[in-house]
């Protein structure tokens, strides 16, 4: 009995460490991120359902400062202030604007998505070898529309490469992350904002 009790302590602190160091992998890479005073990123959004043998892949850009950002993928440039969300259409001239949602848009969120593993998951390191960790990450949120997070990260750059969604419905959502860095010039807060005066022929579509 005692060997099975130290057996069982063993094996939570084991455990226990595990986490740890996902969250400490994870930590340093939002860490290194934050420490920008502004980012430019270039990536590759790809869906994919391996089952119907389909996948599909887009390339794009995000530029961020603090919770701010200008994404632009697939044909849309999406600007977001701090407090709207401006979805701009050129091949429509349309922009729609809207509320963040948290729970639809998590993962593709420029604004929090190197540290979502901070908001509402548990953490679980699958591997860690020749400076690249695996790291897993489940919803405490059963009602979410993935099962996990699988995301990837160079240990020694403390670089965000790959994060997957992992669809109940078996669709994918992989964003690779090429390369990121700090602009030369630190983009002002207009930048992220949608000026309609700067699209006269633009039609407003409010969702707010």
């Amino acid at each position: 009995m005692k060997f099975l009790i130290t057996t069982a302590i063993v094996l939570l602190v084991v455990i226990g460490l595990k986490a740890q160091d996902a969250k400490t992998i994870l930590d340093k890479a939002a860490q290194k991120i934050s420490s920008y005073k502004s980012i430019e990123a270039d990536f590759d959004l790809t869906m994919e359902n391996t089952a119907e043998n389909i996948q599909e892949k887009y390339s794009g850009k995000v530029y961020m400062k603090g919770n701010m950002y200008k994404l632009d993928i697939m044909d849309v440039v999406t600007f977001f202030d701090g407090e709207n969300i401006y979805s701009y259409m050129p091949e429509v001239q349309e922009v729609n604007v809207k509320m963040p949602d948290a729970g639809s848009e998590e993962l593709l969120n420029p604004a929090t998505i190197f540290n979502i593993h901070n908001t509402g998951f548990k953490q679980k390191l699958v591997s860690d070898q020749n400076n690249e960790a695996y790291i897993e990450l489940y919803p405490n949120d059963l009602g979410k529309n993935f099962t996990k997070i699988g995301v990837l990260i160079n240990t020694k750059e403390n670089f965000l490469q790959k994060i997957t969604s992992f669809g109940k419905d078996g669709n994918n959502l992989i964003i690779t992350i090429n390369n990121v860095k700090q602009p030369a010039e630190i983009p002002a807060d207009s930048f992220f904002t949608f000026d309609t005066k700067l699209y006269p022929n633009v039609e407003v579509i409010d969702l707010r």
